[in-house]
């Protein structure tokens, strides 16, 4: 058993330790009962729809692996027998990188595989409950074309309590808001999670379902930059809604779709599948519909190129401004999901990236005294990608998974491996709302979330699960923010 320091970790003053953590339903083991790891080998499973058994190449286990994977009818299935408890999932794969959905018991997990560069390779997809007795797990569906060679399913150690960053903002010279909002999260880390939702439709949704407004409300800045103005002109209000917002009491997050300032292809394409593809202007921040060399233009700074990077840049920092006069703090969420390269920000790989998520930070820190901000990097344990701990206060994850009830174990292991101790782990995208008691059981416990646009509907979430989720106690909503620790200046005192 591991020990932590009390007062060094954010943990009681009992100390926390490192313990097995089992399911009440399920029953609980002692660690001198831990179960055995479970082998599953992928070419003695069910195999249904195409799957087959392959054997062709090296380095799988067994007499073979099950390939085949091409639609949604093609699946392998297990039926085998545990001790309850919870175990880590491990998979045994062949494959470039690839969504794969997995059903145990009856439960949906999304995982992502990562590209094994043609040989099998094993990744760990997060933890998993095992009931006593009888259970069934299957592999289907995702984006098809990889292999599943085997699956290990271990006993796991689960963290009693979270490791806690430090309460300090990045930025040196943040106001005090900053420090009050920061110390806020982390003094909640662990033990509540705050609401989230994007200002309009979808908060008017939520009061109206569920009697709450979300803590924290979100908006875009994609309408404040080069191509937006000159396509669409200047779309005016939405700054003053939000400022709005926080005197209302809410906590702002902002991230920015930012349409390449330049090469917007502007028309409709073939796609991949040869489908026609929406490429327009307002689809400018997507690879696909830019030819912006991002990479080009930041080792050049006398280019036209670049001045037009930092034409946008300066347009949202003067919106940002109005913020800043007022003391408001931001949840400041620009360049996300680089890491999936389907923006053009992230498409010419991490170092780029990472010199461009600089080059914002320091325009906005040192060139305008933007002091009113914390930064969200939102991306993964991924070190390459990581623009650094002197830029960035809180790491986001966005997150679809095809059940609110998935726990996101894997993907919050790989964050939480890498930042425990350093930074925030928040839910800064998710389809819908997290259903946090099935997270918490495999130790997941995310500072923050916020809904996506339209996944609040009854077309995504019926109104009585929506309800429920809202209803859990462990979820922290506008009503109980602090009324006096970050009170936007008024606006008689406006510089």
């Amino acid at each position: 058993m591991r020990f932590f320091i009390p007062g060094r970790n954010g943990c009681s003053s009992s100390g926390c330790v490192w313990v097995l953590a089992f399911l009440a339903a399920v029953g609980a083991v002692r660690a001198d009962e831990m179960a055995d790891a479970i082998r599953l080998e992928a070419e003695l499973a069910q195999r249904l729809g195409g799957v087959t058994v392959g054997t062709e190449g090296a380095g799988f286990s067994g007499t073979g692996y099950a390939t085949g994977f091409k639609s949604e009818g093609d699946r392998i299935v297990w039926a085998f027998s545990s001790k309850a408890g919870i175990y880590d999932l491990t998979v045994r794969y062949r494959s470039a990188e690839k969504g794969v959905q997995l059903v145990l018991n009856g439960d949906v997990l999304s995982v992502q595989l990562r590209d094994s560069s043609g040989a099998f390779a094993e990744q760990r997809l997060g933890k998993v409950a095992l009931r006593d007795g009888e259970n069934t797990l299957s592999i289907h569906g995702g984006w098809f074309y990889y292999e599943i060679d085997q699956v290990e399913l271990a006993p796991a150690a689960i963290p009693e309590c979270l490791a806690k960053p430090p309460a300090v903002p990045c930025d040196p010279q943040a106001i005090p808001a900053v420090h009050a909002l920061l110390g806020y999260l982390v003094d909640h880390y662990g033990e509540r999670t705050l609401s989230g939702a994007l200002d309009g439709p979808d908060v008017d949704y939520l009061r109206e379902v569920t009697g709450q407004l979300p803590a924290i409300v979100a908006a875009d800045m994609a309408d404040l930059t080069t191509a937006s103005i000159r396509n669409q002109g200047i779309v005016a209000g939405q700054t003053e809604r939000m400022i709005a917002r926080a005197r209302e009491g809410h906590i702002l997050t902002y991230f920015w779709h930012w349409r390449s300032p330049t090469g917007l292809v502007d028309k409709m394409i073939d796609g991949p599948d040869g489908k026609q593809t929406d490429a327009r202007w307002y689809k400018g921040f997507y690879t696909f519909a830019s030819t912006f060399d991002v990479e080009k233009a930041l080792a050049d700074p006398a280019s036209a190129d670049y001045l037009l990077l930092l034409a946008d840049i300066d347009m949202v920092a003067a919106e940002m401004r109005k913020f800043a006069d007022r003391d408001i703090p931001i949840l400041w969420r620009p360049l996300h999901e680089s890491e999936g390269r389907w923006f053009w920000w992230g498409v010419k790989g991490p170092q780029t990236f990472i010199k461009l998520w600089r080059l914002v930070y320091e325009r906005f820190t040192q060139r305008y005294g933007l002091h009113n901000l914390l930064w969200v990097y939102t991306g993964t344990g991924n070190p390459e990608w990581y623009p650094g701990d002197d830029v960035v206060d809180i790491v986001g994850i966005d997150a679809y998974p095809a059940d609110v009830r998935d726990p996101l174990s894997a993907t919050w292991d790989d964050a939480y491996a890498t930042f425990a101790g350093k930074k925030l782990l928040a839910l800064a995208e998710f389809g819908g709302v997290p259903d946090l008691e099935p997270a918490r059981r495999f130790g997941v416990k995310w500072s923050y979330f916020a809904s996506w646009t339209d996944d609040l509907g009854p077309k995504k979430m019926e109104r009585e699960t929506l309800k429920r989720l809202y209803a859990n106690p462990r979820l922290l909503h506008h009503a109980e923010l602090p009324k006096d620790r970050w009170v936007p200046r008024p606006e008689s005192a406006v510089r």
